[in-house]
């Protein structure tokens, strides 16, 4: 394996294969909680396990890698990286250039994730698999690719997952951090798998439910974005604030998706927290005039010439 990667240009990592068998096996292993002995330790640290990997993806590959909304020093930076990868949510170029480009074309027939065009299964989870959408465009995030070892990162992410799980188990086995020794199969399956398919299930609802459904009662447009992103108040907690989308597609620049108080954004908390540490600094935040026009009437149901048409 060569710590020395190319810098520029197309970076393949994962095939689109090795990523449904890799979805399918978490999926299908998190169903093991039926059937392995619990502790109430085991469900404690699934749902830690489930609010890390959610701040990773959100926090880590969302804000910080796709977005730049905060500083941070190269040290924690690759430390977010980690995580994110730990997560099983690929390398932060892969995210970055992908997320960018749905910015870029939201809700257009070039948005890869869109489900205006081809479906709610496809800006579900469907997008992940198609061949386009595998591959890293190192030259479309410049800014990310100059780091090499975010470049080693990128292409062999799918390893960290591998040290987590590793690592859980061995916890699980030989310490009673979970209620007792001997746990290592239960906190796999409760720690890792169980926890990892629940944070999947969280991001693929932010795109799905986020675009091309109507505003009603449980999701809201308050700004005007020429797209048809929505807030889904409902799952603010689940996401740690990455439902806020409208708000997100308003001002994606934005440390914070939760523009008010009102509205809970326990991922900007977080960085809250980090950046009194030290860890991060100079957060991003919306405009006062943006501030302002949110608070004006509600942004018309629909966006995207009322959803191409529907």
């Amino acid at each position: 394996m060569s710590l020395s990667l190319p810098s520029t240009g197309i970076q393949n990592a994962e095939s689109v294969t090795v990523l449904r068998v890799r979805l399918a096996l978490v999926h299908l292993l998190s169903l093991g909680v039926f059937f392995v002995p619990f502790t109430y330790p085991l469900l404690v640290g699934a749902l830690v396990g489930y609010f890390i990997r959610v701040f990773a993806w959100e926090g880590g590959s969302h804000r910080y890698f796709s977005h730049r909304a905060f500083k941070t020093s190269r040290t924690f930076q690759f430390l977010l990286a980690l995580l994110a990868a730990g997560a099983g949510v690929r390398g932060p170029i892969w995210w970055a250039t992908h997320h960018r480009l749905h910015h870029r074309t939201s809700d257009t027939p070039a948005d890869p994730n869109t489900p205006l065009y081809k479906g709610f299964w496809h800006g579900y989870v469907g997008w992940l698999f198609e061949p386009q959408n595998a591959s890293s465009d190192l030259d479309a995030a410049k800014d990310l690719a100059r780091f090499p070892e975010l470049v080693v990162l990128n292409r062999y992410h799918y390893y960290v997952p591998l040290v987590v799980l590793a690592v859980t188990y061995l916890v699980g086995e030989y310490t009673a951090l979970f209620g007792a020794t001997g746990l290592g199969v239960s906190a796999a399956i409760w720690v890792f798998f169980f926890s990892t398919m629940l944070s999947f299930q969280a991001l693929f609802s932010v795109g799905a439910l986020g675009h091309g459904l109507p505003a009603g009662r449980f999701n809201k447009r308050r700004f005007e974005t020429g797209d048809t992103s929505t807030n889904v108040p409902l799952m603010c907690l689940l996401t740690m604030g990455a439902s806020w989308h409208n708000n997100h597609h308003r001002c994606a620049s934005a440390a914070r998706s939760g523009f008010y108080w009102w509205q809970f954004d326990l991922t900007y908390l977080v960085l809250k927290v980090l950046q009194a540490l030290g860890l991060v600094w100079d957060l991003r935040q919306p405009s006062a005039s943006i501030l302002k026009e949110g608070r004006r009437s509600p942004a018309p149901r629909h966006g995207r010439d009322e959803a191409v048409g529907r």
